[in-house]
């Protein structure tokens, strides 16, 4: 769907080049992230200053720093490309056009926001329940190419491990 023609939304394409940053902690979230093509990962820094893996996200999918856009709190995310990418940037406005016209819409977006809403529950719990190995084995499985686009440093803060914890469960493997 051209949302361009179909809603005269009149959306702005960005070119955002690898290892840039897209929002940093502190700035207000304006937009709602459509990623045409490449990768992106959110991160935040935690209370001894170190970066910790929020989320990783590829092309097809949708990404913000939803306590920013959605309620205009302050911003703690940073978003940075991990790979040359391609993106619609969608205002409030659009989104509430975009929610108002298309009559599956709202449906449509209630299921995703549940999708990632349990995915992030899941991971959570996954962090709680199941040893580092398995969160690794896991993650391996279901998302292989993150570990062709992020380094290992983010992919061990995803996990909830050091580097050097993943480096030796890498190595047992």
């Amino acid at each position: 769907m051209n949302w361009n023609i179909e809603f005269n939304l009149e959306l702005t394409n960005r070119s955002v080049k690898k290892g840039e940053l897209l929002l940093e902690a502190g700035q207000r979230c304006d937009y709602f992230y459509y990623i045409l093509k490449g990768f992106l990962r959110l991160y935040y820094f935690n209370l001894e200053g170190n970066q910790v893996t929020h989320w990783f996200s590829s092309e097809n999918s949708i990404v913000t720093s939803p306590f920013s856009f959605f309620r205009k709190e302050e911003n703690i995310l940073f978003i940075e490309a991990l790979d040359d990418t391609e993106i619609l940037l969608i205002t409030s406005e659009q989104f509430s056009i975009i929610n108002n016209k298309v009559k599956t819409a709202d449906k449509e977006l209630r299921k995703l926001f549940a999708e990632f809403a349990m995915t992030f529950s899941r991971r959570i719990m996954d962090i709680h329940t199941k040893t580092a190995e398995e969160r690794y084995l896991k993650l391996l499985a279901e998302h292989p190419y993150l570990f062709q686009k992020a380094k290992l440093s983010h992919i061990a803060s995803f996990l909830g491990v050091t580097q050097q914890s993943l480096s030796r469960i890498r190595k047992n493997i």
